[in-house]
């Protein structure tokens, strides 16, 4: 029995469906495919996941459901310190899930509806998560725009890492240092009018 077959299965389609996707994109897999792959019939994969789009949400959360996940939410503190604590892990995780990432976005770039729509819903989830870390500062002005602060921080850190992709600096994290630190002023008491 291969280490795969000995999953239960559900975690055993997500496996399957990980690796394919990652060899041929999620375009090119039917659920037929993926259902054979994982030992399953296609209504036993239905059972488990509702739509392809469910399967490819489940397989994203799966890559960052490790112990060392990027996206833990960190305890209250400076707003500079959150930022760039946080900023840091999510960045070193999308670098690290690169391939994966690359996948799904030329997935959504090429319209498949699947991607594009967990593409939306990750990237809303993204910028909620980012509001409840801004939430955690001890400095936090109250009358901030927490909303508009998560979609900068989402929208700076997706183009460091796209910029990333085509030419890796090691230097990347000292920018987001100064990204904090420029961001910072202006979300806390005190700050920037």
């Amino acid at each position: 029995m291969s280490p795969t077959t000995a999953l239960p299965t559900r975690e055993r389609i997500v496996d399957v469906a990980l690796r394919l996707f990652s060899e041929r994109g999620t375009t090119a897999v039917s659920m037929r495919e993926l259902a054979d792959a994982a030992g399953v019939t296609v209504p036993g994969l239905y059972y488990h996941f509702d739509s392809k789009a469910e399967l490819i949400r489940e397989v994203y959360r799966a890559r960052f459901s490790r112990p060392e996940t990027p996206f833990l939410v960190p305890e209250a503190g400076p707003i500079e310190h959150l930022i760039t604590e946080q900023a840091r892990r999510e960045f070193r995780g999308l670098v690290e899930d690169r391939e994966f990432l690359r996948l799904m976005q030329r997935e959504a770039v090429l319209g498949d509806e699947d991607a594009l729509a967990v593409q939306a819903t990750l990237a809303a989830e993204w910028r909620e998560r980012w509001q409840d870390v801004l939430a955690l500062g001890t400095d936090l002005d109250p009358v901030v725009d927490r909303v508009a602060a998560a979609d900068a921080i989402a929208t700076f850190l997706w183009g460091m890492f796209v910029e990333h992709l085509l030419r890796s600096n090691p230097a990347d994290e000292e920018r987001i240092d100064a990204f904090a630190h420029i961001l910072a002023p202006a979300l806390t008491r005190g700050g920037c009018p």
